[in-house]
């Protein structure tokens, strides 16, 4: 059996490797074993899946493991978002969920995700407890639930009405129905398809659906809302003269947009957008919080605003963990994550696209217009993120190295400030900044890049690139 570890967002692997039904039912039964260890076995489990061919096929295993420990399982009826999975847990007071998804990973990928009880990603002490729980079991050598332990009943569930009105609770309705906004929708094929259609119905807008059915090979491409990979949902934002475009990947807890103008905005740039939105025309009390890999550009907007803002290491755990605790306006992270206070603290695509689509509804301006505003405002600002290749070894070299010594400079710029959180990060007083990361699951290393001028991104990208080359 290969080793099970919960990454940053669950355990994923290959169908044709080791995601399996006998570890599948490994992994549940690890689960069962820590709700019972943390008393909260008797408040049920929630079931969900997405859209990928074998994830039904595996969530009926799931079941099957629950009800034979005493752990009702409450099964949704059919594929379903992963925020909407988290809502459930809120929602009927359930002890955690249990989501069959691999995200954006590609076709021959899934994955489990456990939602605890507090209804977002799972934090480390939770997945260490269950990763020694699969430990256990493997040691012990049987995969069979305590003896003590009587059936529980599957029941299915269905919170798809409720989640919908927590949606649209969250915009302003009556500023999307008054525009008569034309959207076009691409959930690449994921298992947002149903529930955002069904979400959208209840406004009076227009929506052009793409790839808005089942499709186990993702039209070919990574279900990830990257510009690579949304470049037919570009070619219809003009095609059909749209006022925008909003895409969601796989499990639909990332978004993706393209203005009117068929221009791409990063999630950098469309979190830029959404808070200064936030900040302006629904301003509450209240904190910023992002991850280390996101723009500084939120900090700029946020303190305009009187607004702190609060740093995390990458992982949308960490942002859900201050939702749970503070008043937190905007959670976002630069992959594509975010939520918004009075949610729940996990990331959701479907909240992000509909923020958006309030925006094009109001102004009936292109993003990349807002955005100009905002620049010329708050002045400008660049980043990007470069993926580099290495071997293992290099990787762990480079990583230790940058870390035992830090950059002093980035280009002509001398180094103020070293977070060693996540990575090693930098930054310069004119806030020019550079991080560097290991990928968990691939050879290479990621590094982000951001300045707030072009002249001064340009020396930072050369330099940061050197750096990892030499160091």
């Amino acid at each position: 059996m290969t080793s099970i570890s919960f990454g940053t967002d669950g355990w994923r692997s290959t169908v044709e490797a080791d995601f399996n039904e006998a570890n599948v039912r490994l992994v549940t039964q690890a689960i069962c074993n820590y709700l019972y260890e943390k008393g909260l076995s008797q408040k049920g489990c929630v079931v969900a899946f997405d859209t990928r061919v074998s994830s039904e096929g595996f969530a009926d295993h799931v079941c099957d493991v629950l009800m034979k420990n005493g752990i009702a399982a409450l099964r949704m009826e059919t594929f379903c978002p992963t925020p909407q999975a988290a809502f459930a847990v809120k929602q009927v007071g359930a002890a955690g969920a249990i989501m069959l998804t691999a995200s954006h990973n590609p076709p021959s990928y899934n994955g489990i995700k456990f939602i605890p009880d507090y209804a977002g990603p799972a934090t480390n002490d939770i997945t260490d407890d269950i990763e020694w729980e699969i430990g256990t079991i493997v040691e012990d050598g049987d995969l069979e639930p305590p003896t003590d332990r009587t059936l529980a009943p599957i029941k299915k569930l269905d919170v798809s009405n409720e989640y919908i009105k927590q949606l649209l609770s969250l915009v302003e309705r009556s500023v999307i129905e008054r525009s008569k906004v034309k959207v076009l929708f691409d959930p690449m094929y994921g298992a947002g398809q149903n529930i955002f259609m069904r979400t959208l119905a209840h406004m009076d807008s227009f929506v052009v659906p793409l790839h808005c059915h089942l499709d186990p090979d993702f039209g070919g491409l990574l279900p990830e809302p990257t510009e690579v990979n949304l470049k037919e949902c570009k070619k219809a934002v003009l095609d059909n003269k749209a006022d925008c475009g909003v895409a969601l990947d796989g499990d639909a807890d990332r978004f993706g947009v393209v203005d009117s103008r068929g221009i791409y905005l990063t999630p950098n740039k469309a979190l830029t957008l959404m808070l200064w939105y936030l900040l302006t025309y629904k301003p509450t009390g209240g904190a910023v919080a992002r991850s280390l890999a996101t723009t500084h550009m939120l900090d700029t907007i946020a303190e305009h605003n009187g607004c702190r803002v609060l740093e995390t290491p990458v992982g949308f755990k960490y942002i859900g963990e201050l939702m749970r605790k503070k008043m937190i306006i905007l959670g976002s992270e630069e992959s594509g994550g975010m939520s918004v206070a009075g949610h729940i603290p996990e990331k959701d695509g479907l909240v992000a696209d509909l923020i958006l689509i309030e925006i094009a509804a109001r102004f009936k301006k292109p993003f990349s217009e807002l955005l100009d505003n905002i620049y010329r405002e708050f002045g400008p600002c660049y980043d990007e993120r470069i993926d580099v290749e290495v071997g293992e070894r290099r990787k762990q070299e480079l990583m230790d190295s940058l870390r035992e010594s830090p950059p002093r400079k980035i280009a002509d710029e001398e180094v103020v400030k070293v977070d060693l959180r996540d990575g090693v990060k930098v930054v310069t007083a004119s806030d020019s900044w550079m991080l560097v990361r290991p990928s968990g699951t691939e050879p290479l290393v990621r590094v982000y890049v951001e300045a707030r001028d072009k002249a001064a991104f340009d020396k930072a990208r050369k330099a940061a690139l050197q750096i990892v080359k030499t160091k």
